[in-house]
């Protein structure tokens, strides 16, 4: 999700602590890629196999991106011959920070026409934001939300595919929706209770697998205006969220992001009744890989699964921690061909960590549109508004969906998964 609103003042938060901050909210222009099937764009793709040449201004980040998947995957045992994670994407077409466009009538011929495709890879689960506080009464449309949603869910499991549900804010007041919701007067108390309020709605009506309530405590602070970012206040939210709450058959979990000091992770397995720690893995530098495996062993150390339902490769962009503003560049910049190498060796390397881990469940975020294509960079392209590279980028994307092709990285994850 990583939706740090900027301004936040955390002066001894690195810059990798918000360089993933907009992945949920600025795909939700995503809302088209499985419906509109358009003619394809002019310049195409760069064509499956051939190795676009990395930009002058990009080399720089290049190099240093490519140093830290090496790295990463030096470290690696080989995973289990037994090894299991259920391996999924994001299901961007139902973001609610879509909002009212998940209303309409042919929405869900997006999610249909996505899930088809996931499928065609061997992907068989997906990630759904069901954004906080849709399916609350007293939210304008939540019965229409709920609908919307069950039809959603109805779909994944027609397809016996896992659904991974994450109940995150909604990034109310950013041009990164047009909902209209207030915070105002948001207490820790109050947010739990109406938090669970949805959560019981989820279980019992979209049946998830998992169901994740706290995901990165700080996106979340500067989403609410309130502060979960430590490990009492996370603590205090989560165990009254589960208070009372009727799980079913849903895994119900809570976790932090690898930028995010472990105490947080380390107080919720000691101190509430999540079911497993959740983590979101974007950064690959040397802190954060540290604190991925202090989680990992953490959670072994308690006997609880292992969750990952957020991860890509993070590229670096001079855009990163400037708040919405800067999103539309980032995600510009990492959408670009020349990236698909690494991105592939990344997808290689992760697979094989969460297998040798015994992770139950991994989501890789960004491939939901770059395991069917990328742009080649150019000069155009780059001057380009957003909303411009966006529509092209997703005409791309769903008309590779609807013609069953595949870039280079998404044949590297069909490669790696058993059919």
């Amino acid at each position: 999700m990583r939706a740090s609103l900027g301004g936040s003042g955390r002066a001894g938060r690195a810059v990798t602590s918000k360089i993933c901050a907009w992945r949920c909210t600025v795909a939700i222009a995503a809302v088209g890629i499985g419906a509109v099937l358009p003619a394809p764009v002019a310049g195409g793709a760069t064509p499956t196999g051939a190795v676009a040449a990395v930009p002058t201004q990009f080399q720089s980040a290049y190099a240093a991106v490519e140093a830290e998947v090496q790295s990463f995957a030096r470290e690696i045992p080989a995973p289990p011959a037994h090894a299991k994670a259920t391996i999924g994407t994001e299901l961007l077409s139902a973001n609610g920070n879509i909002g009212a466009a998940l209303l309409a009538p042919n929405a869900i011929t997006g999610v249909e026409n996505e899930l088809d495709a996931f499928q065609s890879l061997g992907i068989k689960g997906v990630t759904v934001d069901v954004s906080f506080p849709l399916l609350l009464s007293s939210t304008a449309e939540s019965s229409g939300y709920l609908r919307y949603y069950e039809q959603v869910a109805n779909q994944v499991k027609r397809r016996h595919m896992v659904l991974s549900v994450e109940e995150n804010p909604i990034f109310a007041g950013t041009p990164l929706t047009s909902l209209q919701i207030s915070y105002a007067g948001l207490t820790l108390a109050r947010y739990a209770n109406e938090q669970r309020e949805q959560a019981q709605t989820i279980i019992d009506d979209l049946h998830p697998n998992y169901l994740t309530v706290l995901d990165e405590p700080d996106t979340f602070s500067d989403a609410l205006g309130i502060d979960v970012n430590s490990p009492t206040n996370a603590v205090q939210v989560v165990s009254r969220e589960l208070a009372g709450l009727r799980r079913e058959g849903t895994k119900v979990g809570a976790g932090t992001g690898t930028w995010s000091p472990t105490s947080i992770d380390e107080a919720l397995l000691a101190h509430t009744s999540v079911d497993y720690l959740d983590v979101h893995v974007y950064p690959l530098g040397p802190q954060q890989l540290s604190n991925l495996r202090a989680d990992t062993a953490a959670a072994k150390a308690d006997h609880k699964p292992l969750v990952m339902d957020e991860t890509w490769l993070n590229k670096p962009t001079a855009t990163e921690g400037s708040g919405p503003a800067g999103a539309p560049a980032e995600l510009k910049e990492k959408s670009y061909s020349f990236w698909e190498p690494l991105d592939e060796e990344y997808l290689t390397a992760m697979y094989s960590y969460v297998g040798s881990q015994g992770y139950s469940y991994v989501s890789f975020f960004d491939g939901a549109r770059a395991f069917f294509g990328y742009l080649p960079w150019s000069p155009q392209l780059e001057a380009a508004t957003y909303r411009s590279f966006t529509s092209t980028y997703n005409r791309l994307v769903a008309v590779n969906m609807r013609q069953g092709h595949s870039s280079g990285t998404g044949q590297t994850l069909a490669h790696l998964l058993p059919r």
